[in-house]
């Protein structure tokens, strides 16, 4: 990752669209060539002992990158992980390969940033973008499923061992306390201390809520 980044910069620093972009390009192009930055990417000069807690696989080592980034400064950082779309083999996949990693990386992080004092000033929100099928199609696989799913939020000032919300026995469907994508947002929102009735503008103009509809669950704010 460290070598990509400095590639990167060495092809801008010799092209002219850098010169051209708007200040927010300029800006980002500035963040992830900075010395801080680029010395947050060099993940070696973290201990074994470390990069084996957080797991020697890329979901494990970007937790890793996430809390160095978060150390260096940087306020937003997002870490993927494909594979989870397991319309095959899904207990197979969730037990050999996608579990264990998830497991290790994510309690890594959150045990880390505790340690180092950043946990409370970090919020750290993990989820998909839907559920899957409470029932196994013929592929012993699990489909889309939007009408009931998961999220896990931690740290932030966001209450610690908290449960919102239960579905049916199947996991078909809410059956209480029901929490909608908006209240995610405006939770987020809320522990980061940005007005809900914050309006900002499209570049041609046209006003943009931040959070049209949707309320901070109550239940975990601390």
């Amino acid at each position: 990752m460290l070598q990509e980044v400095d590639r990167y910069q060495r092809e801008m620093e010799t092209a002219q669209p850098v010169q051209a972009r708007d200040a927010f390009y300029e800006r980002a192009h500035t963040l992830i060539t900075s010395p801080a930055a680029k010395n947050a990417f060099d993940l070696g000069q973290e201990s074994d002992r470390t990069r084996d807690m957080y797991g020697r696989n890329s979901l494990g080592q970007s937790c890793l990158l996430a809390r160095r980034l978060i150390e260096s400064g940087v306020h937003f950082v997002t870490v993927t992980d494909g594979g989870w779309d397991t319309h095959v083999n899904n207990f197979r996949s969730l037990k050999d390969r996608l579990l264990p990693r998830l497991d290790r990386g994510y309690s890594a992080l959150l045990q880390d940033l505790q340690e180092r004092g950043l946990l409370d000033t970090t919020l750290v929100v993990w989820f998909g973008d839907f559920g899957r099928t409470p029932k196994i199609n013929p592929s012993a696989g699990r489909d889309h499923w939007a009408t009931a799913g998961v999220a896990c939020m931690g740290g932030g000032g966001i209450k610690r061992g908290e449960v919102v919300g239960a579905t049916n026995a199947l996991g078909e469907f809410v059956i209480d306390n029901p929490v909608t994508p908006q209240d995610l947002a405006a939770t987020i929102y809320h522990a980061l201390g940005i007005p809900l009735n914050t309006w900002l503008r499209a570049q041609d103009g046209r006003p943009i809520e931040l959070v049209p509809e949707g309320k901070p669950v109550r239940q975990l704010i601390a």
